[in-house]
């Protein structure tokens, strides 16, 4: 009986012992530390995975808007080019051309009442401030007496009086290569009046500044039939590039002299 009530206070002293200790390891100062320290540090995988996936779409995002920026960049500069581009085709256009100055026409009836306009000699020079216009890809639109006819330029008919002169321009040789024999109804020649820089030639009439050519055209020729007292005639010069210049006159009501002023 001793040796058993001797046991059962073993054990209780053992097991009073061992919470004593247990309880006395819990409440020290450096365990309750490492369990703040470990709060502190603990993760969580859900809001990892979140926080990657606000990354991944920032990155997206700026990537996005790098490729739109390149791609705005690149076409501002090509709407920029063209701008530019028609900007100066559009001046080039308003600014050059040909202005017409004077209007001869001459007429081979004796006395001159009795017949009509054969000839025209339509002066022309470049827009003030304007750029050289190739004569030789220059059209001629006119309408006589109902018929509309298209003349180009035809390269064997060119008289140059800029450095001799000339006492009747309408009795120049050039005249006569522009007629029925030579099969040419639509066709014009050109003489020149004025070439200080010397830029025209029979298969380069470039007109620049202060030149002035006449384009020739036998009426007679082209129509079958000559300009008569009173008629109208309409049409334009258009050169290659440019404003054209409007052709637009009635000729004079009684002619008087063989070579007439109509403008």
């Amino acid at each position: 009986m001793a040796m058993r009530n001797f046991a059962i206070q073993s054990w209780i002293i053992k097991y009073l012992s061992t919470n004593i200790h247990m309880y006395t390891v819990k409440q020290m100062p450096i365990l309750k530390s490492l369990k703040k320290l470990r709060k502190i540090f603990q993760t969580d995988d859900s809001k990892s995975e979140s926080g990657i996936g606000v990354l991944i779409v920032f990155i997206a995002m700026i990537l996005v808007a790098a490729v739109a920026a390149s791609v705005l960049i690149h076409t501002a500069g090509i709407l920029q080019q063209k701008a530019s581009s028609t900007g100066t085709t559009t001046i080039q256009q308003v600014a050059s051309g040909v202005v017409i100055t004077q209007i001869l026409g001459y007429d081979y009836a004796n006395p001159p009442e009795a017949g009509g306009i054969s000839y025209l000699a339509i002066f022309v020079t470049i827009n003030s401030g304007g750029s050289s216009v190739d004569l030789s890809n220059t059209t001629i639109t006119l309408s006589v007496g109902g018929t509309t006819a298209v003349l180009v330029y035809n390269t064997s008919i060119f008289y140059d009086i800029a450095g001799t002169g000339s006492a009747n321009i309408f009795s120049a040789p050039v005249w006569s290569e522009l007629s029925a024999s030579h099969k040419n109804p639509t066709n014009f020649g050109i003489l020149v009046e004025a070439d200080p820089s010397h830029s025209m030639t029979n298969l380069y009439p470039v007109l620049e500044t202060g030149d002035v050519a006449a384009l020739i055209v036998n009426v007679t020729n082209t129509f079958g039939t000559n300009i008569t007292q009173g008629s109208a005639v309409s049409g334009q010069i258009t050169p290659e590039v440019g404003s054209p210049a409007l052709i637009d006159f009635n000729a004079p009501t009684a002619f008087s002299t063989k070579s007439i002023e109509i403008t």
